[in-house]
C-alpha cells in the first residue's frame, strides 16, 4: 500500500477525533446478555499488549526523531530543528501518558528496527521519512483502538490524531 499525503485541515483533524472517539466508547456488544464484550482493563501488573505496542512505536518514533535531528542538513535549518524538537517532546509526552498507571514488561524493545538515516540525506527526504513514519504509527493506533479498554481506546484515539497531525505539519500543513 502506498501513502498518498493529504492536506489536512483542522476541521478534517477534528472530524476524525470525534469518529475515532465514538468508535472508541461504542461497546461492541451493546446488550447486557451478549455474547461480545468490550475489552476490559488489563489487571495491574499484567502486560498489555496494545501498551506494549503503542510504547514501542513512541520509542521507534523518538529514535527517528533523534536520528533526524543528528544530520547536518536539519541541524542547518533553525526553523526545521525547532519543529521536530517540539513534536519529539510531544512524542515524549505520549509515551508518559502510555505507561501512566501502567507497568511495562522490563524488556521493551522496538516493534520493527528504525529506519538508518544516512548522514548524506537530505532534511526533505528525511522529513518526508518522518511524516511517513507518524502517518503509519497513527494508523497502527486507529487499530488497536478496537482490542484497548474504553481508557485506553480514548487515550490511543488521541494519540493517532496527534500522530496525523504531525505527519499534515511535516508535509508543510500549518496548526
Amino acid at each position: 500500500m502506498t501513502w498518498v499525503p493529504v492536506e489536512l485541515t483542522r476541521r478534517t483533524m477534528l472530524t476524525a477525533t470525534g469518529v475515532a472517539l465514538l468508535g472508541a466508547c461504542a461497546s461492541p456488544g451493546g446488550t447486557k446478555g451478549s455474547e461480545a464484550s468490550p475489552a476490559k482493563p488489563v489487571p495491574a501488573g499484567q502486560p498489555d499488549p496494545v501498551r506494549d505496542r503503542a510504547l514501542s512505536a513512541e520509542a521507534d518514533l523518538l529514535t527517528q526523531y533523534d536520528a533526524t535531528l543528528a544530520l547536518p542538513s536539519v541541524a542547518a535549518d533553525s526553523g526545521l530543528t525547532a519543529k521536530l524538537k517540539t513534536i519529539r517532546a510531544e512524542h515524549v509526552s505520549h509515551a508518559a501518558a502510555i505507561k501512566e498507571g501502567y507497568t511495562a514488561p522490563a524488556a521493551a524493545t522496538p516493534s520493527t528496527p528504525p529506519a538508518t538515516t544516512d548522514a548524506k540525506t537530505d532534511a526533505k527526504t528525511a522529513v518526508a521519512t518522518l511524516a511517513k513514519a507518524e502517518q503509519d504509527a497513527a494508523n497502527a493506533r486507529t487499530s488497536d483502538i478496537l482490542a484497548a479498554d474504553g481508557d485506553t481506546a480514548m487515550l490511543l484515539a488521541s494519540i493517532a490524531a496527534a500522530e496525523s497531525g504531525h505527519a499534515a505539519l511535516l508535509l508543510g500543513g500549518s496548526a
